[in-house]
């Protein structure tokens, strides 16, 4: 009987295997599950259709190893959510030695900075870490990464976001960040690309290289941190790709000089697809009269919802536009505010006089422009109904 750690009601279950892809032919429909199906169902809090998979990957003829095993996890502080994502990809750590396998791995980061949550949160991520070497794998990466993130909180803040870096790092990233340093990239760049941007240093190393000249031939500064950011943005895309991207930018009017001088202000302009990026700008360029140098300011506005912040914020805009309360030029500044200080400073400090523009902001995020040019029909803003229209429309 499976019953000291059992944290779920006691079922027993008969499964529909034909609903379920085997990797084997189970010549009945109906099969009354074994003991480890149940176990884990019951005891890890799996659903009938992961445990019959992770069954297959093991057997449980006792319940003496397991209970251990989850014990040990539960005075870490992993929570039942944990559990389940550690035993539905990793199911072979139930039979592992709690004492001599697991604790002195899980003691090792706990003594290395690595607090019980995000060691829940990172080992559930990726239960494999749990699978490998201390002595040979573990502590060798950890110390790599030491030497360029210097702290322990910069590795825990690091395993937290990516816990890839700690598998063979020497390996995966070494050769890239020898690239970097023959660029001329301080250390302190290298270690905020580790923190930030620790894709970019997975990438083959010919690729990585390539995009490490390009990006310094397009006037990035190695010293700067814009430089990780336009590195990401360039090396994650395929040619192709960022070729559709440029051409979209230069459809509507934008010059070799433009692009890549909002391209060094701000990379993320880049990150968008070549759809969104056309969107957007139709709506800036097309809607709101934008020029290439008025986007260069707010690039960032390209990444914003235009269905839930960019309409209901020019719909309350456009409104103290026409009562002669705004300026043109305050509305990318506004655009990039904090939802509670556009709030305060556009619609709750208008609130006494102009009443009706917290209602069409709420409802121009709810249920979009036509709502809300009704509602000023309704209302006789004749003048901001036309604003809207012509702007918007």
């Amino acid at each position: 009987m499976f019953r000291p750690l059992c944290r779920y009601p006691l079922r027993f279950y008969s499964l529909q295997v034909s609903s379920l892809k085997s990797a084997s032919p189970i010549s009945t429909s109906i099969v009354q599950p074994s003991l480890t199906v149940n176990y884990l169902i019951n005891s890890c809090g799996l659903s009938p259709e992961s445990a019959l998979r992770a069954s297959q990957k093991i057997e449980i003829k006792t319940a003496i190893r397991p209970d251990s095993v989850l014990e040990l996890f539960r005075n870490y502080e992993f929570t039942d959510t944990h559990i389940v994502k550690l035993i539905t990809k990793s199911p072979s750590l139930l039979l592992a030695d709690p004492i001599k396998n697991l604790s002195p791995k899980i003691e090792f980061f706990r003594n290395n900075g690595i607090s019980d949550p995000i060691l829940a949160k990172m080992l559930s991520a990726d239960p494999s870490i749990l699978r490998r070497s201390l002595e040979n794998q573990i502590i060798p990466s950890f110390n790599y990464l030491k030497s360029f993130l210097h702290t322990n909180e910069n590795i825990a803040f690091s395993l937290g976001r990516a816990t890839w870096i700690l598998h063979s790092p020497q390996k995966v990233m070494g050769p890239n960040i020898a690239i970097l340093r023959n660029h001329g990239v301080p250390e302190s760049i290298i270690l905020k690309m580790i923190m930030i941007r620790p894709r970019i240093l997975s990438l083959k190393t010919y690729k990585f290289s390539k995009s490490v000249t390009k990006i310094i031939e397009m006037g990035f500064d190695p010293s700067s941190l814009m430089f990780v950011h336009g590195l990401a943005a360039l090396s994650g895309v395929k040619k192709g790709i960022w070729e559709a991207k440029l051409a979209v930018y230069r459809s509507y009017g934008w010059s070799e000089d433009e692009i890549l001088w909002m391209f060094r202000k701000q990379p993320v302009c880049m990150a968008p697809s070549a759809k969104k990026i056309k969107t957007a700008l139709d709506f800036f360029v097309n809607k709101l009269n934008w020029t290439p140098a008025d986007i260069s300011k707010y690039p960032t506005t390209l990444f914003l919802s235009l269905e839930k912040r960019t309409m209901p914020r020019c719909s309350v805009i456009e409104v103290l536009l026409s009562k002669g309360l705004m300026k043109k030029g305050q509305m990318g500044n506004a655009l990039m505010k904090a939802e509670d200080v556009f709030l305060k400073n556009y619609v709750i400090k208008y609130e006494e006089d102009l009443p009706q523009l917290s209602m069409i902001y709420q409802n121009v995020k709810l249920h979009g422009l036509e709502s809300v040019l009704y509602m000023l029909y309704l209302n006789s803003s004749e003048v901001a109904s036309h604003h809207m229209l012509d702007v918007l429309h």
